[in-house]
């Protein structure tokens, strides 16, 4: 239906469509059966699995009961794994604590989110129509159907009164896509000198150490709420000046332009917190892509407006993770007047710090312990914190094996590499047999894992590349054990065969899963949801019609409407909106506004011209009579383009808002098109112009209620 601005059903784009040719159709056909069998044997498995014992029947009855008590929510912890459960006004409170700070929070009376979408693409559609963005830019920051942020804490089970820390879920926003394509742009303006990746960086710096800084003590400072104190205003300006100024060849985009783009991917960012709006206006919100790079741009500003300051306090060596910072600092100085001199040096920041154990000259830093002994080399091991609970993926967990393998696997190499001495390593060998046994996994298969490690780490020859590229396609399977684990592997064999430049790699979904069902994120309301199937069925004949938009459904199902009313009684039709209201009184302003003529005064202006009188007679009357032609008025037909207003032009049926509802979510636009086209074969609604609004190569026919997953 190439209705209302958007494609659905009866609109079928032509470069979707494509006749198959005969390795195509047999590469379909030959997934068409081995997924007919899966789902047949995935349907027998669920089937099997509905019988439960009454030990899991109990297991599965508590956790119901949980997910169902509004007096608590289940969560889980800032750092390391397990699981919190809190009381929801405790956690309500905390969170509004957090909130009322007006310096960087302020309440909105309405969500901004239509609005700001629309200001944001039409800022894009002039900068790429003036050649100052390129298609990716455009195409990544562009913003359709956004929904608002959603806050939600994060406890700090290792902090005294357990605070929270704030983490603002982005993905979907209006300026999500802009802080990605933005990032890109900034990632070039990031120095590396005291920057640390990650614990294997920081290892492979610590241990290329002279032997002459062992001699200096070991400290380390971090930032308080880093990214809640990152002045915003400020950072833009730093940015602005790296691209603009500092930069030999500066981006095609104005400067200003630069600017409002910033503003739009930092300020301009509300939220939902317990059913109310908010807007950040100042500081970046852990969660945002942005936010990251630009903490990192403010501290590299920091350590640069105060090098002379760092040398002065007697820090010889200084490296930073985010917010974290190792220090090596020469014994004239103390480390609470180092403290407390650099949190002077910038309003926006206060530093703490944590000393080297004065008795085994170690510190802890990021998840190594590092230990220091003068005269000689720093000598790193594996560093747990006291939070550490020992939970893993449990050995009798219903996952594919080769996850499991995996998460021994991680544990394994990340000791292999942070380890510096053999007697550190077989000492965390030792712990992680241990843990995994508390787990459930058998030994051998642990020390398995650990001999085929240690094997990777000899020299070997490096790889042949291999001079043909291959396309990787991932396909997403539904976790029914064995039976899922044989179907990736017939489809991939099937693939192969026909297409040996084409990797399927294969992604298991395991869908029962302990958290679900335990809703921490404000939920989004029904009408600002996109990416969305809908159904619109009539009240009074039950007649259907099958949508999808990908747009807010709040204006798809506005646009069905507005068609609608155009084809009512005058009877019938809804009082003006507010905005119509002023449009028209706008309207009216501008219609008796007069223009006063400032110009030169002649005697056509003051009406002293001497009357012009012409004279015509019969015959000339009559010549004008025959030279004019009468022309019909042309009537305004109006055209119904929406199936609803067809159906109410047919059978005097109105459908209502409250007569859609969503079917099926979908934010990928190609699977949310391919879900409407089964629905539509299945459900075969009466209002539907054609079968299918995209072509289905697998399914043509559809699949069976019994068959779907």
């Amino acid at each position: 239906m190439n209705e209302l601005k958007e494609a659905g059903v009866g609109a079928i784009v032509k470069s979707d469509v494509r006749v198959l040719n005969p390795k195509e159709l047999t590469l379909a056909a030959d997934l068409r059966s081995l997924t007919q069998s899966f789902l047949h044997k995935a349907n027998e498995f669920r089937q099997q699995n509905n019988k439960l014992d009454s030990k899991e029947k109990n297991y599965r009855a508590i956790l119901k009961k949980l997910r169902e008590d509004d007096s608590i929510i289940i969560t889980r912890p800032d750092k390391g794994r397990g699981i919190v459960v809190m009381n929801r006004q405790d956690y309500v409170n905390k969170m509004l604590t957090i909130l009322n700070d007006s310096t960087k929070f302020s309440f909105l009376l309405e969500d901004p989110t239509i609005k700001r979408e629309k200001l944001l693409n039409d800022l894009l559609k002039r900068l790429y129509n003036e050649h100052c963005i390129t298609d990716q830019f455009h195409s990544i920051a562009g913003a359709t159907g956004s929904y608002p942020g959603r806050l939600y804490g994060l406890p700090k089970i290792h902090k005294e009164n357990v605070p929270l820390r704030p983490v603002l879920s982005s993905i979907g926003t209006f300026n999500y896509g802009l802080a990605k394509a933005l990032s890109q742009i900034l990632s070039t303006i990031i120095e590396k000198k005291n920057m640390i990746r990650d614990s294997f960086d920081f290892v492979k710096e610590v241990r290329t150490l002279s032997k002459d800084f062992s001699k200096h003590r070991m400290v380390s400072f971090d930032v308080s709420s880093l990214y809640t104190n990152v002045p915003i205003n400020e950072t833009i300006e730093i940015i602005l000046n790296s691209l603009y100024v500092i930069q030999p060849i500066p981006p095609i985009m104005k400067r200003d332009d630069m600017k409002e783009l910033l503003i739009f991917a930092t300020k301009n960012s509300h939220f939902l917190f317990d059913g109310k709006v908010y807007d950040q206006i100042d500081g970046v919100s852990m969660g945002s892509p942005l936010a990251p790079l630009l903490a990192e741009i403010f501290l590299q500003e920091f350590e640069r407006k105060n090098s002379s300051l760092l040398q002065e306090l007697g820090i010889v060596y200084w490296k930073r993770y985010v917010d974290d910072t190792f220090v090596l600092l020469s014994s004239q100085f103390t480390t609470k007047h180092v403290c407390a001199e650099l949190s002077k040096c910038h309003p926006s920041i206060q530093f703490t710090s944590e000393e080297e154990d004065p008795t085994t000259l170690t510190l802890p830093f990021l998840d190594v312990l590092v230990r220091r002994k003068p005269g000689a080399d720093f000598q790193t091991c594996m560093y747990r914190k006291p939070t550490f609970s020992g939970l893993m993926t449990k050995w009798s967990s219903f996952v594919p094996k080769r996850y499991k393998y995996s998460a021994i696997s991680t544990i394994i190499y990340r000791a292999i590499q942070i380890c510096s001495s053999k007697n550190s390593l077989h000492k965390e060998f030792d712990f992680i047999r241990g843990l995994c046994a508390k787990n459930g996994y058998p030994a051998r298969f642990v020390n398995s894992i650990i001999k085929r490690q240690l094997n990777l780490q000899k020299p070997t020859a490096p790889p042949t590349p291999l001079e043909t590229t291959t396309d990787t396609v991932v396909l997403r399977v539904p976790y029914f054990g064995a039976e899922s684990q044989i179907y990736g592997k017939r489809v991939t064999a099937a693939a192969a065969k026909l297409y040996p430049f084409k990797k399927i790699r294969v992604v298991y979904d395991v869908t029962d899963r302990i958290g679900r069902g335990s809703q921490l994120k404000d939920s989004i309301a029904d009408e600002f949801k996109s990416g969305v199937v809908y159904g619109a069925t009539c009240s009074t004949c039950n007649q259907a019609y099958i949508g999808q938009t990908y747009r807010h459904l709040k204006t798809r199902i506005h646009e069905h409407i507005l068609d609608l009313k155009k084809f009512l009684p005058q009877t019938a039709t809804v009082k003006p909106s507010t905005k119509s209201k002023q449009r028209k009184k706008k309207n009216q302003q501008e219609t008796k506004t007069t223009i006063k003529y400032t110009g030169p005064i002649t005697r056509s202006k003051t009406g002293k011209l001497p009357p012009v009188v012409v004279k015509l007679n019969y015959a000339d009357l009559d010549h004008l009579l025959d030279q004019t032609e009468l022309k019909e008025k042309k009537e305004n037909i109006r055209i119904p383009k929406s199936s609803i207003t067809k159906h109410y032009i047919a059978t005097n049926h109105i459908i209502t808002e409250e007569n859609f509802k969503i079917l099926h979510n979908e934010k990928r636009k190609y699977r949310l098109k391919i879900k409407e086209s089964l629905l539509i074969i299945t459900r075969a609604p009466q209002l539907n112009g054609t079968e299918r609004s995209m072509p289905l190569y697998i399914y043509p026919d559809g699949i069976k209620n019994n068959e779907q997953m």
